[in-house]
């Protein structure tokens, strides 16, 4: 099963990952992280959520198919398709898009000021 985590965390914590998997060769994971929780929600709206779960459920699928099952503008489907191919949660092949992980989890902390 292939799982991807999307977070919020610094460029010190993304370092550490990967220094921590080149010296121990072992896959830390994959990641996309994002450097606040702002940046985070306006990446992933929920129409964005919302087709990423469509794909999964469906398989691969033109921009356009795709379009029609959310019942939605085509353009504005494939602004979404981009924004989400740019950060790594879409794979494009031909014609066809998909969802490549079995599992999309996220990750963020919420602390008190004090």
């Amino acid at each position: 099963m292939r799982t991807i985590t999307i977070e919020v965390s610094s460029v010190r914590k993304s370092l550490g990952r990967f220094r921590r998997a080149w010296k121990t060769r072992e896959s830390q994971g994959e990641f996309i992280s994002f450097d606040s929780l702002d940046t985070l929600l306006k990446t992933l709206t929920s129409k964005r959520w919302e087709l990423l779960r469509t794909l999964q459920a469906h398989g691969p699928m033109s921009i356009r198919a795709l379009a029609r099952e959310l019942s939605r503008d085509v353009k504005n489907v494939h602004a979404d398709v981009r924004a989400l191919t740019d950060v790594g949660l879409i794979e494009k092949d031909g014609r066809l898009i998909r969802v490549p992980f079995d599992e999309i989890r996220t990750e963020f902390v919420v602390r008190s000021a004090a």
